[in-house]
């Protein structure tokens, strides 16, 4: 009877390394131990995503792009510490989850991380995910000024992209009006399409 108690312990202190050893993750060499709730996602390319609830990221290569969408579409901003972590927290309704989604970025080490989930506040098992990595090596206030340089940036090139897509819309339609009225074909306006848009 004694061994097999000992070998029921045993099986449920296995059981539980097992377990633990699965709450965490590695991205970017930075170890994150996920809360149980987010736990049966996938992890590829330094992204762990669980469906549409729940994601953490290193976004070095695109802060631009990640950041840049939910900058110009939040319904809330802000910005905080978390234990020596510069954070920039977004939130707004997503009509495809029928709830809020948050952003929060924040420095750890050298580089920058996204963790998005479905809520409107950073709770408790947020703060934690953000204070258990490396503190930041990048000031709070570069931190600040690379993220608004980066939204600046997308801005931009959506404003570029509107309008080249406005040019082109009005070319196209110029190009179909010439066609619909039998004027003969306007080679010179289907080179600027074809040349400038494609």
């Amino acid at each position: 009877m004694r061994k097999m108690l000992i070998i029921l312990s045993l099986a449920i202190l296995l059981v539980g390394c097992v377990n633990a050893q699965n709450n965490t993750i590695e991205i970017n060499e930075i170890e994150f131990e996920l809360p149980d709730r987010y736990l049966g996602g996938e992890l590829k390319n330094d992204r762990y995503a669980l469906d549409n609830v729940f994601s953490i990221e290193c976004i070095d290569n695109n802060v631009g792009n990640e950041i840049g969408l939910w900058a110009c579409e939040k319904d809330f901003e802000e910005n905080i510490m978390i234990e020596g972590h510069p954070v920039r927290h977004y939130s707004q309704y997503n009509q495809y989850v029928h709830a809020n989604q948050s952003h929060a970025y924040f420095a750890s080490g050298d580089s920058v991380y996204e963790i998005t989930w479905t809520g409107e506040d950073i709770d408790s098992e947020i703060k934690d995910l953000i204070k258990n990595t490396p503190k930041s090596n990048i000031s709070k206030d570069e931190f600040y000024n690379m993220l608004d340089e980066s939204i600046d940036i997308y801005k931009s090139t959506r404003i570029d992209q509107l309008n080249s897509d406005a040019e082109y819309n009005y070319l196209e339609s110029r190009l179909n009006s010439l066609y619909s009225q039998d004027a003969g074909d306007d080679s010179n306006l289907n080179q600027i399409l074809l040349t400038f848009y494609r």
